[in-house]
Formats: C-alpha cells, structure tokens, sequence
C-alpha cells in the first residue's frame, strides 16, 4: 500500500517516503540487535531517535552496576575470541600479543567472545595468557576470570611465563579441577657392602630444630623426573655416590607446606655403585658412612630419619618400566609393585 501511494505522489514526497523506510528499517534493525544483547547481559537501551536513554533494563538478581559499558552498537560486532573446544564442554583460548596490543578493542571481543560461549551452552573457559599478552588480564578480571594458575618462563624456555585463568559459565556449581597441589621429594638410603648407610649434614637446614643433624641424601624431583632418577640425581649432587635404585622404601604424605601445597616422599633404596665421597658440595657441609645400627640409635641423626633407615631390611616396591596396559601415554613408565618379575 506504502509502494502505491508514493508512485502516485510527485517525485520530491517519493523521494522522501523512500527515505523514511530505509530510517525506520534501520531503527528496527537496531532494536532487534539491542534485544538479543540484553538476552544475556544488562544493558543501557537507547533510542536511535532519541537524544536521552528511554529505560534501565536488567534480568533479575543482576545490578545495573557499569551498565553503559555494555552497550551494544549498531556497528558490526568485536571479532570473537577463536578457541579449542574440549570433550567436557569447556573452551581452551590461547591468547598472543596482538590479542592484547589494545586492551579496550580486547575488552569488546572479550564480551562478544562471552555471549557467544554462553549461546553455545559452553560450560567453562580457559584462558591462556603468555607473558607478552598481560595486558588482557584486566579485563579478563573485570569480567570474572579467576587464577587457575601461572608458570615462570623458565619452565618453558620455548613458550615462556603465563598465566591461566578460567571462568565458569554453566549454571550449576563450579566443577573446574583445581591446579595440582602436590610435590614430590625423594630421599636415597643408599647402602654399602659393609653394612653401612650414607648420611649427610645440610649446608642450610630447613630448620634451627635439625640444623646440624645428620640425614639421608634427597630433595625434590624435577617436573617429568622418574622417582628413582630422581633419587640417583639428588644422592650424586650431595654426596658425590653414584648409586643403583632396588625401590621404594617408604611414602610419607604430609600437608602445609610453603605455598600451601602438600608433600609426597618417596625413600627409595638403593645399593652404592661407588664409595668415594665429596668433602663439600653446594649443599653438604659434610657427608659421611655410618653402620646401621649406630644411624638408629644416633642422638645427632634426624629422628624422621632413624625411623626411615630402621626400615631398611623391609620388602621393596620394585620399579617396573613399561606401558603396563595404559592407551593414554604414549611412552614408558615406571609401575611401582611389590614382586621381582613384571610383564610390560
């Protein structure tokens, strides 16, 4: 009927009823966009024609808290965010300079990236976030991002420090696993053919209590170190024996340590392969052979350490390399099992 009546009136009022449709079609488009932003996130809802806001919108148990930030243009959208989807629902975002080159461009894609994830039914998000990215941080913590943990770059000189956020988006409570809590220290009862154990006194002690005190070789293992390696490393580095693992002795699993995180010691034990000691290392001020039986009853031995050597005669947990069945790892392994004989 529109098409009709300006065919029939002179071209100047054609011209400006052809005006008038594109207007409103465009008014239409744009609270059409305006509704579908607010069908996840609160917003300031403006009225192209007018000069003030018309009405505060937002779904309910939200505030109206820094609303006009999320104002949807009627521009084209921030480009989203590109990530890797997970089994479990989740989206793995890796992040790199030229993401965070302009914080407030990032904070638009941040947005649209969220809305986005949300209409996907994405349950979580990881963010990835190197060293040279940090300026996105900000805003990943405005918009609800927590910790989930960071890496110095010295763990992977290849990808360097980052740090990994995560934001939780699904409905029911945060399931997210929690970044691993757990060290791994090994000690080495190394033992001679002469019935006798290697002990050593730390250059600095853990405390003023054992300062002094004599105790087995041992420290922490480094990420992707086999147990006994680990053992074998940390008796050679302090003590300056080469020695031979036959298993595990003994596990002591402990809470509250620096930073929070818990302990795993494993004792292996293990047979000297040489005798020759060190008179100094970086972290020895003295290392010695003593007879078992002297090391037990020894008032300058550590006390956590006679109970660990009184063991020493007791059964082993052998150390089994192969793949023992697993269709996960893609290499060997050690299996820890009280028998002499394993099949691979």
């Amino acid at each position: 009927h529109e098409a009709n009546l300006a065919a029939a009136l002179n071209p100047y009022i054609a011209f400006f009823v052809a005006s008038a449709m594109k207007l409103a079609t465009h008014v239409a488009s744009s609270r059409l966009l305006l509704w579908r932003c607010s069908s996840s996130r609160s917003f300031l809802r403006r009225d192209p024609l007018a000069r003030k806001p018309l009405s505060l919108q937002a779904p309910v148990g939200l505030s109206l808290k820094n609303q006009s930030r999320c104002f949807c243009s009627t521009g084209a959208h921030a480009a989203r965010l590109q990530g890797t989807p997970d089994r479990f629902g989740g989206m793995t975002v890796e992040l790199d300079i030229s993401d965070a080159a302009n914080p407030k461009d990032f904070h638009s894609r941040l947005l649209t990236s969220l809305d986005f994830w949300r209409s996907e039914g994405r349950r979580a998000i990881w963010m990835h976030v190197p060293n040279s990215a940090a300026a996105a941080i900000p805003s990943l913590l405005e918009e609800g991002f927590d910790w989930h943990h960071a890496k110095p770059h010295a763990s992977n000189k290849a990808t360097g420090g980052y740090a990994l956020l995560t934001r939780w988006l699904a409905s029911e409570p945060n399931n997210l696993p929690l970044y691993p809590s757990t060290q791994v220290g090994v000690g080495g009862l190394v033992l001679n053919g002469k019935g006798e154990v290697l002990l050593m006194q730390e250059r600095i002690s853990i405390s003023d209590k054992v300062h002094g005190m004599w105790k087995i070789p041992g420290g922490l293992a480094d990420p992707g170190e086999d147990i006994v390696e680990a053992a074998a490393r940390e008796v050679f580095e302090e003590t300056g024996v080469r020695a031979r693992a036959e298993g595990i002795l003994c596990i002591h699993h402990r809470h509250g340590y620096r930073h929070g995180v818990s302990d795993l010691y494993f004792t292996v034990r293990m047979i000297a392969e040489s005798e020759a000691l060190s008179s100094e290392t970086a972290e020895a001020r003295a290392v010695s052979w003593m007879p078992l039986a002297a090391a037990c009853a020894g008032v300058d031995v550590m006390d956590f350490n006679k109970r660990i050597i009184a063991l020493a005669d007791q059964p082993l947990l052998a150390p089994h390399r192969g793949r023992h069945g697993s269709r996960i790892v893609n290499a060997d392994y050690f299996l820890y099992a009280a028998c002499s004989n394993l099949k691979p």
